[in-house]
Parts: structure tokens; sequence; C-alpha cells
């Protein structure tokens, strides 16, 4: 019979790797594929028919069949017509004959197999039954634990990212503002909650748009530091699918593009055909909105947020194009609340007095009756009195609750530099050199600002340009001076780059790599890798302008901006690539320049004008826009110093004025809100605590040798896995060449070639479900040896599991992941706490017969143990059901009194919630506990 005649439309088969989908209902099958659909999670599946990880249902006669009205049957009778199976038997309610075909069985079914291939002689190795029970086990532990999605990402645990991943990840279709001042982690901070958003359930479908120049950082970023693969989509590819008649963005799950492609009127209608679970918009203070001029970016972005579900604007500078751009992309955020510009200024201005009557509450200032009295009357909701802010703990208490009644606090997280701590001190080291006489003759015959600030690509120089210019012979004195630290050069140009680093081979005995755009994605990560290897690694790493991409190289101290780009947030981004929380050492800026040319403008304009080098400066972008004409004047005369002085001195006055207004417009408590005040400290314990590297290695080292893979010792901080002939199943990522990983986060971040392993990753989940949904270990018989025992006493071991199927937005794996419970009972079924030191295989001969002799007994003791484990279990429902239920009960209650002050609450947040609520209390009532495996050891000293 051929493959593709198996498949009955009806048939019901359930998935080997995704348990939690329930029973599967065949819907369509050709040669190649089958389609099935998941009732009980409103959820479909295509499979390849050579390669599908599904089993099929087939109960037999003495088991129980569940109709998916819900009513029993005990079988008596099965037969099979047109493919599908029909259940004959005494209904269990009514004692009525009745039968119900398969495709009319409940969506819930569970496989109760262990003891039926138990007694059918289907044994399998004594140590898979303890693999399964431990595997479920950890799959509880960190379902229960708190940190779902917070553990697996290749960060730094830094607390405001943290504390922004965990309160919008956690959140029903989050539609927030993420406003972090420049080199704070926006892009991780929207990774973090992306991340948990998908491993939780609620987003299937994301679009990310961000501007052209940053689509291969999001790229790289979202596979680097979320393991997110995203699909950019381009002309390219949408020319390349332009034969097929489907919406290409129905093709993907998970899609990044450019601003300018999605804008297209044609891909606009494309995208916005399909439903986004959350759409992400980086850089979204670029999208201008009047009441009379509404650009074709924005108004792009408005018809997607329409139709997605969450949306996070991501902005350094929420209001870079004026405030009534910052009120436009509220408005993107709640279109019903922030109808109105005017009403909106109305609004703010409560919260200004708000802000302005905490301060001295956050500053732990004695408070005054008169700020009393302005407490009062800009938070109305509260009676605050002198004594009850005579402890620490009730200040703090008044402190939460006026941060969750605050204005736009649930809509716009924004954390400044002022506020969080961590930053390095930033030391600019200028170096000024002669120009040599070759670059001022090309630079004599050339009038072009761009040949003035990167002499060395004028068309008169060529390639030897390294021999005679003193940056280069610079650079090398300073790779001397600073031998045993790491230097970061950055310049405009690969081509610099690369003859820089040849220059070095052919002069020099000092190690370095070289980082630029054309190179693979592998080819920067093992340049990278050989940068930050501490021993025998390179001490310098040529970047061209790529590497201010998003990589992380903060175990240097040294940047050498080997040339001046001319755009602020360029440079910026440079520094930003060392100048990062967490590190750990002043961070050294080397600036070369030639005197008295463009380049000495340049580099004057940045330190005394923009103060851009030893601080940053939100303010840059907006100053450059203003003075570029002059400024660009003044590079063109370098020699003309009154022009110059001229232009730092506008400069200095433009920077110092909007810095002012920025301080001015600082809302102390909105950024006590985003950076996670008085809440992250038990977050942190309980990602800490989840985490367990060690643990989490010894637990994979035995799992990893059980499923046929050696992971063998590479250094003090990281592993090699390799795929054995044992291999029981194949592993994503691993191949024949290895695969090097690591279970500690700083070597992660540190050398990002390295798998990173922790619960959340999916590696291990896919460990985990590979032994949690596969036959292995549901059934074994087992000799012990103890000689203080009389031969032939026994023990009859399970482990049963609670668990329910639900959609994965209802969040059931919270409060009912799947539960086991593990129970030994003796030969006179009492329940006995033992551990088997060591277990031994029983020849398959000798199996059967001990099977046959104490059938009955074996049989009591199971009917026993499950007994027992239904009691314990049910315990643990009651419980489950009745945590949920105060735990939503709370929230829709604090929502529903929060939405009184604060109009960010949105009537959809709360109806999910009671929703949720209504359906998992259905759920958890009806879950019924299944047998998951048995083991059966027989004592032979």
């Amino acid at each position: 019979m051929s493959a593709a005649l198996e498949f009955t439309v009806g048939q019901r088969w359930l998935s080997n790797t995704e348990a939690d989908l329930g029973l599967g209902v065949v819907m369509a099958a050709d040669n190649r594929t089958i389609n099935l659909l998941f009732p009980a999670v409103q959820e479909d599946r295509t499979y390849a028919i050579a390669h599908a990880p599904i089993t099929r249902l087939i109960l037999s006669e003495g088991e129980k069949a569940l109709h998916t009205d819900g009513w029993e049957l005990k079988i008596e009778n099965v037969a099979i017509q047109d493919g599908l199976y029909i259940y004959s038997g005494v209904r269990t309610d009514t004692e009525e004959k009745a039968s119900i075909i398969e495709v009319s069985l409940d969506h819930n079914v569970k496989l109760n197999q262990p003891e039926k291939r138990l007694f059918s002689g289907q044994f399998d190795s004594p140590k898979w039954f303890d693999i399964r029970h431990e595997c479920l086990q950890k799959q509880y532990d960190h379902a229960t634990s708190g940190a779902v999605g917070l553990v697996g990402a290749r960060v730094e645990l830094i607390p405001h990212q943290l504390h922004i991943a965990n309160e919008v990840g956690s959140r029903f279709a989050p539609r927030v503002l993420l406003a972090d001042e420049v080199g704070l982690g926006k892009t991780i901070e929207a990774g973090l909650v992306l991340h948990q958003q998908i491993l939780t359930g609620k987003v299937k479908r994301a679009l990310i748009v961000v501007p052209s120049s940053l689509v291969h950082q999001w790229l790289v970023e979202m596979l680097r530091r979320v393991h997110l693969s995203f699909s950019v989509f381009d002309e390219e590819r949408l020319d390349a699918m332009s034969e097929s008649d489907e919406n290409p963005f129905d093709q993907e799950q998970l899609v990044l593009c450019s601003i300018d492609f999605i804008k297209q009127e044609k891909v606009l209608k494309e995208a916005t055909a399909v439903d986004w679970d959350i759409l992400i918009v980086d850089e979204a203070h670029h999208l201008q909105w009047s009441k009379e001029h509404v650009s074709e970016e924005y108004a792009a972005i408005e018809k997607l947020c329409h139709i997605s579900k969450g949306v996070l604007l991501l902005t350094a500078t929420p209001d870079q194009l004026g405030h009534e751009s910052h009120f436009a992309r509220l408005r993107l955020l709640d279109p019903a609340r922030f109808h109105d510009y005017q009403s909106f200024l109305e609004e703010e201005s409560h919260y200004g007095e708000l802000a302005s009557a905490v301060s001295p509450l956050i500053d732990n200032l004695h408070m005054e009756q008169s700020h009393l009295d302005a407490l009062n009357a800009a938070a109305p909701g509260e009676t605050i009195t002198d004594e009850m802010l005579a402890s620490g703990e009730e200040r703090q208490a008044l402190l939460r609750r006026l941060i969750d009644q605050h204005g736009t606090g649930r809509l716009l997280f924004r954390n400044s530099r002022v506020s969080i701590q961590g930053f390095p001190e930033r030391i600019a080291l200028p170096a000024p050199l002669k120009l040599p006489k070759e670059y001022a003759v090309s630079m004599s015959l050339e009038e072009d600002i761009e040949l003035s600030l990167h002499p060395e690509r004028a068309p008169l120089v060529n390639d030897n340009w390294t021999k005679y210019d003193p940056r280069v012979t610079w650079l090398v004195d300073l790779l001397e001076e600073c031998k045993g630290e790491k230097v970061l050069v950055i310049c405009a140009y690969a081509s610099t780059a690369l003859q820089m680093a040849e220059y070095l081979r052919q002069k020099t005995a000092i190690r370095h790599s070289v980082f630029h755009e054309g190179m693979s994605i592998v080819e920067r990560d093992k340049a990278a890798h050989f940068f930050a290897t501490d021993e025998q690694g390179a001490q310098v790493l040529l970047c061209s302008e790529i590497g201010s991409e998003g990589r992380n190289f903060q175990f240097s101290r040294h940047l050498v901006l080997f040339d001046l780009p001319m755009v602020p947030d360029l440079l910026e981004q440079r520094i930003g690539r060392l100048d990062r929380i967490g590190q750990k050492y002043d961070i050294n800026i080397h600036v070369p320049y030639f005197e008295n040319t463009a380049q000495h403008v340049l580099f004057d304009w940045y330190q005394d004008g923009l103060g851009a080098f030893e601080s940053t400066c939100p303010v840059g972008s907006d100053v450059y826009k203003q003075v570029s004409t002059d400024l660009l004047a003044s590079l063109k005369d370098p020699e003309d110093t009154e022009l110059k002085l001229d232009i730092i001195h506008q400069t200095h006055e433009l920077t110092v004025d909007l810095k002012r207004k920025i301080e001015q417009g600082r809302d102390k408590l909105l950024e006590l809100n985003a950076s996670g005040f008085g809440q992250i400290d038990d977050l942190l314990d309980r990602i800490v605590a989840a985490e367990n590297p060690v643990g989490l290695m010894k637990f994979m080292s035995r799992l990893f040798d059980t499923l046929g893979v050696t992971q063998e010792d590479k250094d003090d901080h990281s592993f090699i896995l390799r795929p054995t002939e044992q291999l029981v199943h194949q592993i994503p990522g691993l191949t024949e060449d290895g695969l090097e990983v690591t279970y500690q986060r700083n070597t992660a971040t540190k050398f990002e070639q390295l798998g990173f392993l922790s619960w959340d990753s999916d590696i291990v989940r896919h460990c985990l479900d590979s032994v949690t949904t596969d036959v292995l270990g549901k059934s074994s018989i087992a000799f012990a040896k103890d000689p203080e025992l009389p031969t032939g006493t026994f023990w009859i071991e399970t482990t049963s599991v609670l668990s329910a199927s639900a959609a994965a937005d209802l969040q059931l794996y919270r409060f009912l992941p799947p539960t086991p419970v593990r129970i030994c009972v003796d030969a006179k079924n009492n329940e006995v706490d033992i551990e088997f030191e060591q277990l031994f295989k029983v020849k398959r001969k000798m199996a059967l017969q001990l099977l046959q002799a104490l059938a009955d007994p074996i049989s009591a003791g199971i009917e026993q143990s499950l007994k027992l484990s239904h009691q314990a279990l049910a315990e643990k429902q009651a419980a489950a059901l009745q945590g949920m239920q105060e735990e939503l009960d709370g929230e829709v209650g604090r929502l529903r009194s929060l939405q009184k002050s604060n109009p960010s609450i949105r009537d959809e947040e709360i109806e999910f919630v009671e929703e949720q609520r209504r359906q998992l209390s259905d759920i958890i009532e009806k879950a019924e506990p299944y047998l998951d495996s048995l083991r059966v050891v027989v004592n032979n000293p």
C-alpha cells in the first residue's frame, strides 16, 4: 500500500513532537503531504509524509473511548470501515449499546499505552523510565519558575531591560513605545519581548519594519540575541514569488523589511491583507504626522498598526520632530484615546503636575505640608498624609501605586542614562598628525569634502598609501604600547580596513582580523570570535562602518576612530560598541586626524561643539540639521579659523539649550516605571534561580548521553556536541562536524559563535520534547540486586501526568503545565519511598516469564499506584485552579481600578483576562491525569 493511501480524512493522529496539541484529525492528504487539524488548540500542521512525526491513535477492546459530546464508551469491539476505526461497546453512563467512529473521539484523548506495552512484551531500557520522569519534571519546574522566555536570550542580565521584557512581554497584545536613550538597549528589549511572546504562545506571526540601513542589523540581532530567524522581504524576494498567486506575506511567520519597501502601495496592500500578532517599528521618530501633512511612512505604519494586535514602536528621541509628532506616535498605539491633539495637551498637563509633585517623594526628601497638598491635588485617587510616609515601605508602596496610575506609564517606557547606572567614563585622546605631501597634492587638485575626510581614497592615491600615511605608523605604535589589550579600529570603508590589515601582515607580527560588509555573517562571526579570544586571539579588529552595526565588543577599552563620520548618530553608534552597560573599564577613544584640514575641523566640532566624544549627545542629529550648511562651509575652508570658532560656538549653544529642554521634560515617575522600580529584584532572583547553568549542564550531559550525543570539554566554559551512531533523534543545528555550545551567559555574550544552552533554548526544549513525546521509556522491567531482600520481591513504579490542552494565548502553562507525579508501591500495594542505585536489564524470555507469573499482582500494583497518583494530582489540580482564579481575579480588579484614573487601560485587555479566567477554569476542572510510564523492578540478588 502506498504512503498516501494510509491516510483517510477523519483519522485521528497524535503529534510526537508537540504533545500539547491534543488529538489531531486528518483534513487532507496527497502523495507528499498530510494536513492535520488539532481542534483542542485550533491549530493545524502540514507534514511531509515521509518524515511525519505522528502516531495513529488505535484503541483496543477493554479500553474506554470518550466522545466529543462528553460520554464514555467501554470498548467491546473494534472494526474498520472506509479506513476509519469504529469502536462499539457500552456507554458507562447509560449502560446502553453505542458506537463511536474515530472522527468523533474527544480531542483531548491521551494514549494509555504503558500497561499495554508492558504486557505485550514491548520493553525499553530501565534507564529510560528515569529519563522520562526527569524530563517531565524539568519541564514542569521551568514552566512554573516565572522565568519562561527570559533565560534564553544571549544578553547580559541588565535590570531595566529585563523589567521591560517581563512587563511588556507578559501582556496580551502589548502596544507600547520603547523610548530609552541611545545605548540603553531598545533593540534588545524588543527582542526580549518578542522572544517571550513567542515562547509563551502569544505571538506566532511578527512583522518588523525598520529603515533600510538597519535591515541587516536587525536580522543579525534577532538571530544572535534571541535565536529568531526572520525572512527579509524586498523587491528581489517579491519578484521570486511573483509567479505564485498567493500573498507572499502569508508564506512566512517572521518577516523583516524596510519602511521604504513596505510603504509601496502594492506591497502595503498585501502586507495588510494578513493578520499580524505583533508589529515592531524601529526609528519611529522618522514617522512624520501633523493635521496638515501625513508622510507616506506614517500612513503605511498606521494601516499596519490598525490590523496588528500588538505594536512596539522604538525611538531614542520621542520628541525629536516636535511634541505633535510624539502625540502622533501615541495615536498609532491607541487611536481611540489619542484622537485629538489639544485634548492630549490638556491631559498631559496633569501628568506634569503629578510628576512635579512626586519629585520630593522620589528624591526621598522630607515632605513639607505644601508638598503633601500638591501631591494630593495631583493624585485625587489617593489620600496622602505625613504619617503614612513615615516608613520607607509605605513610601515605596505609594510610589508604585502612583506609577500604575500615571498618564502614559503603560504606553511609554523611557530610561535615561541619568537614571541608569553602570556606564563607563569616555576619555577622548586626540592624535594630531601632519598631513603628508602626497595627500596635500591630491587635496589641492580635488575640492571634495569626502576626499578631505578620507584622503586615502583620492584618485591620485594608490594602494601604497599605508607606507606614508602617519596614521598607520601611529596605529602600530599604539598597538605596541597597548600590547596585551584589545583594540577596536573603525573606519568608513572596507578597502581602508583591508589595506591596513595587509600592512600589518607584511610589516608587523601583530595578530589582527578584519570585519566588513563583503564578508558573510559566518565569516564575521569567526572574525569577531578571533578578536574576542583572550589567548592567541587577534589584538586588533579592523572594521569598516559595519563594525557599528550593533556588535558587542565591550571586552575592549580602546577604540580607534581612524576617520570620523559626518553624522553624529553614526559616531555614537561607533562608540556604542564599547560604551555599554556592563563595561568594566573607562573607554579610551583614540582619534588621529590631520592638522589644519577638514578632519581637524570635524574633530573640534564634535569635541568642543557637541561634546560627543566624552558623553552621549542625544541632540546631535537635531543640532547637525540646524548647522549643517555652516559646518560644510567650514570643512571646505579649514583655514578660516573665525568661521570654525563661530560654528563651534553656535553648536555649543544649541546643544546646551536642547539638552536643558530635555532635562526639564524629564518625567521621573515615568523613568521609575521604566526602570523596574520595586519590582526588579524578585524578577532577577527568579531568573538566576531558573537559569542554574551548572545544574543544566549536568542534566544535559546525562540526557545527551542517553540520546546518543557526546559532550566533549572544549575549554573551561564551552563544549563540543557530536552525534554518535546511536543517535536517537535528530537535534536542530547538530551536524557531523559537531556544535560548540556553552551554558554560561557571560561566555555566550562574549563568544557569539557559540550556541547558548538554557531552559529556553531550542536545543534543550527539543531534547526534552523528544523524550516526553516518544514511546521510549513507557514500559520497562528491570532487576535489582539487594542481597538483604528475598528473591522475587518486586515494586511497581509509575509516572502519571496531569495535563490539558488549550489555545496558546490562554497561557495554561502558567497555572497547570503538564504535572508529573512519581509513585512506587511494593508487592503489598503499600507506597514506599525507594531509589534504586543500579538496575539491570532483564532478558526478554525471562521478562515474559516474570510478567506471566506476576500478571495479577502487577496489575493490582498499577491500579493502586494510579489511585495514589490521582489523589496527589487532584490536590495539585485544585491548587492550580485556585491559584489561577485568585491571580486573574486580582488582575481584573487591579485593571478596572486603574482604568478609572488611567485611560491607557484598554477594555479589550480586561475582557481578555476575564475570558481567560472563564476558559481556564473550565479547562483545569476537566483536566484528567494519565499514565505516562511504568517500570517493574524485581529483586534478583
